[in-house]
């Protein structure tokens, strides 16, 4: 059976100490029902996982006698860029696109998106992804937890100078072209942008040529945002793992 998993942050581990947040430390003694002695996986978000041992005291818990533990995060640097949806199929974008290796995810506000957040619920929108987020991480193993920012507009998103040296692609439905990403092309990093529900503006695709971004079709058939989303990343990664293996 597999060992039990918890996220700790980074400033919560010291000396070889892991002191569980709260909602961690329940989960832990309320629901797995685990005892002092046991064995436990713990991982920090930011690339660092352990084993170590369950050490219950005075209502705290801590795990000790950490040990280093082998990660594997994807090869290559995927940001994903998707359109606000309605919040449930956003939510499912994020964790499964977390299970498939990306590293950092930008919300972007278009012009046919139907979803708009308010600015004073942003900060908790922002938590609740971070905890899908987390929790994901968590289950698929992996020890570092992507990136979420705040939604964006597509034309501040378009203009960032951080993201210039990755291969950027935008896939539009109505593009005749298929998308066969060359391997190669892709090891500085991959950016990967998806339209709402509605689709891009024929205006919003035209601007994004111009900053730079190929433009490229998932296939014939009309996907949904959260559909199209996942395939991107799965196709990207299938061919980010051929740089490793062309055979």
């Amino acid at each position: 059976m597999n060992r039990r998993r918890f996220f700790v942050p980074a400033e919560s581990i010291r000396d070889g100490v892991a002191s569980l947040p709260s909602d961690q430390a329940r989960h832990l003694r309320k629901v797995l029902r685990l005892r002092t002695g046991d064995v436990v996986e713990i991982f920090d978000g930011k690339g660092r996982g352990y084993t170590g041992q369950v050490d219950l005291q005075d209502g705290r818990i801590f795990v000790r006698e950490l040990k280093s533990l082998a990660t594997q995060e994807s090869r290559i640097r995927v940001v994903l860029a998707a359109a606000l949806i309605k919040s449930s199929k956003y939510e499912w974008i994020l964790q499964k696109a977390t299970e498939l290796g990306v590293q950092e995810f930008f919300p972007l506000k278009t012009r046919r998106s139907e979803i708009e957040i308010a600015r004073g619920k942003i900060a908790d929108r922002l938590l609740r992804w971070e905890r899908i987020i987390t929790e994901a991480s968590k289950q698929c193993r992996r020890s570092s937890s992507p990136g979420i920012h705040e939604p964006l507009s597509l034309t501040d998103f378009l203009a960032m100078d951080s993201l210039q040296s990755c291969a950027r692609f935008l896939l539009y439905e109505k593009e005749s072209r298929p998308w066969h990403p060359d391997p190669q092309s892709l090891s500085n990093g991959v950016v990967l942008c998806i339209g709402p529900e509605g689709g891009w503006e024929d205006g919003e695709v035209e601007q994004a040529k111009t900053a730079g971004y190929e433009i490229f079709s998932l296939g014939p058939w009309i996907l949904r945002a959260e559909t199209a989303a996942i395939a991107a990343v799965s196709i990207v990664q299938h061919h980010i793992n051929l740089l490793a293996d062309p055979s």
